[in-house]
């Protein structure tokens, strides 16, 4: 399993570093719909989905649904959740982002082998670079960021002593345009 996560790992770098950026084509013929998905979030067991809706040529909302089941030493998170997010293109490919992630998630507890079901907010900050690939329907989307635990509604014991807040959020997104 760790040389599949190294083998990946190493396969995104290359792609970040050895990739030169592409020339857009001009925006009007660009689909104003994609969808993408993370390439680095299912290492730890987070799955995500992002329909975004470019608005025009700088500014960009998402939404879609996310389940997080990853693992801590005390807790294992079953969390469904909303993606709600606005990306702002500062040029051609940069951008910032905001993310909130508002869920339900049934936290398993370890330590008292209950579930402690409750609601939970996150939110993310994002500097962003899109490479544009295959005549602009393809496109990576790298967004390392800033991760909040803003609200949670029942934490099982030990859950703050776990959960890092703030975090570094390595996002690798690839998606396609409609």
């Amino acid at each position: 399993m760790k040389s599949v996560r190294l083998a990946m790992l190493l396969a995104i770098l290359f792609l970040m570093l050895g990739a030169p950026p592409l020339e857009a084509q001009e925006h009007a013929s660009r689909s104003k719909w994609s969808v993408s998905t993370s390439l680095t979030f299912p290492i730890v067991r987070i799955y995500q989905v992002y329909f975004n809706y470019r608005i025009d040529d700088r500014n960009e909302v998402s939404f879609g649904p996310a389940f997080q089941n990853f693992r801590h030493e005390s807790f294992t998170s079953n969390a469904y959740t909303l993606i709600l997010g606005y990306r702002r293109y500062v040029t051609d490919h940069v951008s910032v982002e905001a993310e909130i992630y508002p869920a339900y998630n049934r936290l398993y507890s370890h330590v008292t082998e209950s579930y402690h079901p409750g609601w939970e907010l996150w939110a993310e900050a994002k500097v962003g670079y899109t490479w544009n690939l295959a005549d602009d329907r393809i496109f990576l989307h790298p967004a390392p960021g800033i991760g909040f635990g803003i609200y949670q509604s029942n934490p099982p014991p030990s859950f703050h002593d776990e959960i890092e807040s703030p975090i570094f959020v390595p996002q690798v997104l690839v998606g396609v345009r409609f």
